[in-house]
């Protein structure tokens, strides 16, 4: 009789656990849009600021005060935006009490909440946060549906062109896209320049769809020796960064890349389908020389999904990319796709 309770109270702490997450997994979009707006309003830079301080977190009041409002309400919907950061580990929050005996929370920055500040120069993901988020992006969901059952993709369907067209007519969404995807290359080429040696005797590179230049910059940076070329688009060269030993160079990659030892894809190829990858890898052969080589970057979507972070960043990133280009990401053996 005692096991039988025993099993029957395991069974119901289960399902209240699994109701729990049911419940928590259809109100996540909370958190991205009530960071963007804790982002928007500064409180992040506000609270970072405190961590100079002892004790090294600052109060909902102190906050607020700093704050261009005279909403009365102010003080609770902070709060309540803030709470839930700090529960997902972006903050940390604790009691205090002030000089009045009453308590209030006090909140502190955590080891990834840094990375949503508005850091211009470091490893910032407000620009992801803002991309993901931006009225181009949230519309394309609403197409999901009628694209599996109709074929096509999603941000055709919401907005009539691709996404590189969206972007060459916003430069406010260009400009943030450009420098997603430079926080992404310093993040990803520090791995790549760590533990790849081809770049070890090259004279030139060319990288194809290189952005800005960050690419370039890291790799002419770590191999002195070699003259880049960063190819991209005539929206995204104009706003290239000057780098000692890298030409921006504008064109279409579909018609003709630039001549070089070794021609560079990161993040290139999981933007196109079987027959757009093979037109721009033939583009690619026919400007190398006879010993030159395609070196390309791209992230594998594992076979089986895993619920470590890494496989849900991965497939989290992959869902969103097939919004926007329709593509069917590639596995690990060459003859998978998914």
């Amino acid at each position: 009789m005692g096991s039988s309770q025993q099993n029957d109270s395991s069974s119901n702490h289960e399902e209240e656990a699994d109701i729990l997450q049911a419940m928590h997994l259809a109100s996540i979009s909370s958190l991205p849009f009530t960071l963007k707006v804790v982002v928007d309003l500064g409180l992040l830079e506000i609270i970072a600021k405190a961590a100079d301080t002892p004790p090294g977190t600052v109060s909902i009041a102190d906050i607020v005060s700093k704050l261009p409002t005279n909403n009365p309400n102010a003080h609770s919907i902070v709060d309540r935006m803030l709470k839930l950061l700090a529960t997902h580990s972006i903050l940390t929050c604790n009691q205090i009490t002030g000089q009045d005996g009453l308590t209030q929370r006090s909140y502190g920055l955590s080891s990834v909440g840094k990375y949503f500040l508005q850091n211009k120069d470091g490893v910032s993901f407000v620009p992801m946060l803002r991309i993901l988020l931006e009225k181009y992006v949230v519309e394309c969901w609403k197409f999901l549906k009628d694209v599996t059952l109709e074929g096509g993709f999603s941000c055709k369907k919401a907005f009539g062109k691709h996404l590189f067209e969206l972007l060459a007519d916003d430069d406010d969404m260009s400009e943030c896209f450009n420098r997603l995807m430079s926080i992404d290359t310093t993040f990803t080429m520090n791995q790549v320049l760590k533990n790849y040696k081809g770049f070890e005797g090259v004279s030139q590179v060319v990288d194809v769809g290189g952005g800005v230049g960050t690419n370039l910059k890291l790799i002419v940076s770590k191999h002195p020796q070699i003259r880049g070329i960063n190819f991209d688009l005539p929206q995204v060269i104009k706003d290239a960064i000057p780098c000692p030993g890298v030409e921006h160079i504008a064109g279409d990659m579909f018609m003709e890349i630039p001549k070089a030892e070794v021609i560079f894809f990161k993040w290139v190829l999981h933007d196109w389908g079987d027959d757009q990858c093979l037109k721009l890898l033939k583009v690619c052969y026919d400007a190398l020389p006879k010993n030159g080589k395609n070196v390309s970057v791209e992230a594998i979507i594992p076979e089986v999904p895993e619920t470590d972070i890494i496989s849900k960043t991965i497939l989290e990133r992959d869902i969103v990319l097939f919004q926007f280009f329709q593509v069917l990401k590639r596995g690990p053996n060459k003859s998978s796709r998914h």
